[in-house]
């Protein structure tokens, strides 16, 4: 309709357009025209114009009306969503998860405090603070350990911490204010005297608060770990009366005893005996283990492996060649009446008139030829023998074991013959025997495994290195076969040897009645991987660990770290805990130590477990402490241990502070002495006038044997007069735990070897700590500062370090002195 009306006003004006245009019509006619047709068009473009003004209309109404119905409803709608929205929850807010596993705890103890209220804690305190003396009264530290809440502690305790005697007062809280059986509690040490001297301090403590105990309940609480693990075995029937190979009392009718160091060990007869019925049955019976053997028989009567003379460090010795030259003649004959006294020379077939062997130009000698075997035999130092005969040298005197220690290296440098080497009266004839092929009985003889100072008899050396593989928390067969070695290195016939050899032998024991288990094999029965031994554990075994404290943790190896976190687990899965008088108590686990007074790497035990001690024994909650002050030795003693210990790694911002009364103020450096064994003596004699206490300490028993000659009339005075204790002589290691007024060090302490298979089992072990490659060897270096900083932490008042001349031909190992600083005031280098 819009269109045709506007074609009808376009036409009708066109054609008025026209008919004026050509003046068609006469003006009135056209009026009249106009006049008419303005009424017809108008009508008609009023209709046309109606419906193209509703159209419009419409459409812009309907919009506008569109936008307002909007605006309102939006409102009108708000309002009642808004109401309704309150009354409805989204049912999957934020993003939606597809892996709905819930997550592990790995927590070893459970989230808890000990039931110590405020209340109690001041009772506590006001009890102590009556019962014992002034100079026994608990630091702040030492009362964070004593009232720990915590279900997980450790505590950094340096040497003369008190660590003792705070441990015997946590131990008194448990007993005594928790009301908590012994029944519950294992106390954990390291050695058995250290166990029977923290017995005698809890009858002291305990009795102070009139609670009972003797030695015998003392006993029962306070173990080792060694003593701990068989309760595990006596509770089956399966293993009624199992014996711990290592406890087994030489005398077969005898009571078995814990030795003092299950950490060094000392086979006796019986324990040798029932490897040697091993041995021989395996070489009777096994083939390659046959073959193995032999092969290990040759090589350990042999001079050794050749020496090259263009090495550098071999320079110094070779200049020696003259001098050694001159006094070998009169060497081999003291070493061989040795020989002759021992009704071991001479040895069948073997021609007893020395053969002068030239070296470099220079006259040595062999105490015979074997002609059968074509080899020159050299006769060496048996081990029984004293390391203080000496001969003459030019116009001096020298060491016979030296002389002979230089002949054989010279022997390896430039002599192309074949040489039998014997240096051990009970094995001579029988490894000479081997060599001829005459094998009447299973071969004696010693070897020296890789990185130990010298050779053992060979079952000696097979416990050693397994005990060494298990105590890192390896299975010996697994970790032989992951070895590798060069070619034509000896050391992979002795451990395939082993390899056979161990296996055979635990089942060898276990076949024993009764049955018979080394600790280590306890151990892994009952490491966290076996979970169904736990399993089958009675409530009664595991009950006694509710509470476990666990002193010189930092000694610890694999195999007790595993045993330990198994225990722990099945403690948590069984979840076992204890009711005291106070509120629940589950199972918790205190550990003190000190990373710089672990020396025991070289039998398998590490630092690390300690120094990563929350990673090890994950807990909601751990405490971790520090006892820092020394009741023992004076600041300048505690420096000077320090400054050689603290460049290892080690757990961070230690310092020891003097604390003791007695000795803080007190000011002595540590006197740095050369070797003299005259000087030694007469400041021993000074000090036992004085009334002191004496140690005379050294990492070497051949050392400590001479020290004790020399000093022989001090010691025969001192027994006559009583005072025996007064002066005691030990090694290193052997020094740890005790003290004295005053300390003598004899000898350094160096890194004596480099060893490849430890190195391998260490990587194994994964005790690799900075991603070092040979990291034995690495934490080897760091042990003999470890050592130092023990020995030296001995002495209360005064240090004297007494050490040799540098040796010639060194092999550039870490030693102690090295970190010696001459500059600093808390040394005092007396050396000339």
């Amino acid at each position: 309709m819009r269109a045709e009306g506007v074609i009808a006003k376009g036409a009708h004006a066109f054609a008025q357009w026209l008919l004026q245009a050509i003046r068609a019509h006469d003006v009135n006619s056209w009026d009249a025209g106009k006049s008419s047709g303005y009424v017809a068009g108008h009508e008609v473009g009023r209709i046309v114009g109606h419906d193209e003004g509703l159209q419009v209309g419409r459409g812009h109404g309907h919009e506008e009306g569109r936008k307002e119905g909007l605006q309102e409803g939006y409102q009108s709608g708000h309002v009642a969503g808004f109401d309704a929205g309150k009354l409805v929850l989204d049912l999957n807010p934020g993003s939606t998860l597809t892996d709905v596993a819930p997550g592990v705890d790995i927590n070893l103890f459970e989230h808890f405090d000990f039931p110590i209220s405020e209340e109690l804690e001041q009772r506590i305190r006001s009890d102590i603070k009556k019962n014992l003396p002034s100079y026994q009264q608990p630091t702040d530290p030492q009362w964070e350990m004593i009232l720990s809440r915590s279900p997980s502690t450790y505590i950094v305790a340096g040497a003369g911490s008190g660590k003792s005697t705070t441990m015997v007062l946590r131990l008194l809280v448990l007993r005594y204010y928790l009301n908590v059986s012994v029944d519950y509690i294992t106390v954990v040490t390291f050695t058995r005297d250290s166990r029977f001297d923290f017995i005698a301090k809890v009858i002291k403590i305990f009795k102070l608060w009139d609670l009972p105990m003797d030695e015998k309940k003392g006993k029962s609480f306070v173990r080792t770990f060694h003593s701990r693990i068989l309760d595990f075995f006596k509770w089956s029937p399966a293993f009624q009366g199992a014996k711990a190979f290592e406890f087994l009392n030489k005398d077969a009718t005898g009571e078995d005893e814990e030795p003092e160091n299950v950490l060094d060990i000392r086979l006796n007869s019986r324990q040798l005996d029932l490897m040697n019925r091993c041995y021989q049955n395996l070489f009777e019976n096994h083939e390659r283990f046959r073959e193995l053997i032999i092969e290990l028989v040759k090589h350990s009567v042999s001079i050794g492996e050749p020496l090259n003379p263009k090495d550098p460090e071999q320079a110094n010795r070779i200049k020696m060649l003259k001098k050694c030259s001159a006094r070998d003649h009169e060497a081999c004959q003291a070493v061989e009446s040795l020989w002759r006294k021992a009704g071991l020379w001479p040895m069948p077939g073997v021609s007893t008139e020395l053969e002068a062997i030239t070296l470099n130009g220079h006259i040595f000698h062999a105490h015979g030829y074997a002609e059968d075997l074509n080899a020159l035999v050299v006769l060496g130092l048996d081990q029984s023998e004293p390391d203080t005969i000496k001969i003459k040298d030019g116009d001096k005197e020298t060491k016979l074991s030296l002389a002979l220690n230089m002949r054989r290296i010279f022997l390896q440098l430039f002599c192309s013959k074949r040489v039998l080497y014997f240096t051990n009266y009970e094995e001579a004839l029988s490894s000479l025997e081997t060599m001829r092929g005459r094998v009447s009985a299973v071969p004696k003889f010693s070897y020296q495994v890789g990185g130990d100072i010298k050779p053992a008899p060979i079952m000696q050396a097979f416990h050693s290195a397994a005990s060494f593989l298990e105590n890192l928390g390896l299975e010996v067969p697994e970790a032989v076969k992951a070895m590798s070695f060069l070619k034509k290195d000896m050391e992979a016939k002795f451990f395939e040897a082993l390899g056979v050899f161990w296996p055979a032998f635990e089942s060898f024991l276990s076949e024993q009645s009764p049955r018979i288990f080394t600790f280590n094999k306890m151990f892994a029965m009952y490491s966290e991987q076996g979970e169904e031994n736990f399993s089958k554990l009675p409530d009664s075994v595991l009950k006694s660990q509710m509470v476990t404290l666990v002193d010189e943790f930092q000694d610890c190896g694999a195999n007790t770290i595993s045993w330990l976190r198994g225990v722990f687990t099945e403690l948590r899965l069984r979840g076992l805990q204890y009711q005291s008088s106070q509120g629940s108590i589950f199972p918790s686990l205190m550990a003190v130590g000190d990373d710089w007074q672990s020396i025991y790497g070289w039998r398998g035990s590490s630092p690390k477990f300690f120094q990563q001690f929350e990673q090890y024994f994950p807990s909601p909650k751990t405490l971790p402490l520090m006892l820092q002050q020394n009741f023992r030795s004076q600041q300048m003693v505690i420096d000077a241990a320090e400054s050689i210990v603290k460049h290892t790694r080690s757990i961070e911002n230690k310092h020891g502070e003097a604390a003791h009364p007695d000795v803080k103020d007190l000011s002595f450096p540590v006197q740095l002495w050369q070797r003299d064994d005259q000087r030694l003596v007469d400041l021993v004699d000074q000090h036992y006038e004085a009334g002191h206490e004496i140690m005379v300490l050294s990492r070497s028993r051949s050392t400590l044997a001479e020290v004790t000659n020399k000093l022989a009339g001090t010691l025969q005075r001192a027994r006559r007069e009583k005072h025996a204790d007064r002066i005691r002589i030990m090694t290193y290691h052997g020094s740890k735990g005790l003290e004295a007024d005053v300390v003598f060090l004899v000898g350094d302490c160096e890194q004596l070897s480099s060893s490849n298979w430890r190195n391998q089992a260490y990587a194994m072990a994964k005790l690799v700590m900075n991603g070092e490659a040979r990291a034995y060897d690495f934490a080897q270096g760091e042990e003999v500062m470890r050592l130092a900083y023990v020995a030296i932490t001995r002495a209360k008042i005064h240090c004297y370090w007494f050490l040799d001349a540098p040796k010639t031909g060194s092999l550039g190992y870490p030693k102690a002195s090295d970190r010696i600083d001459k500059q600093q005031p808390y040394f005092r280098d007396l050396r000339r």
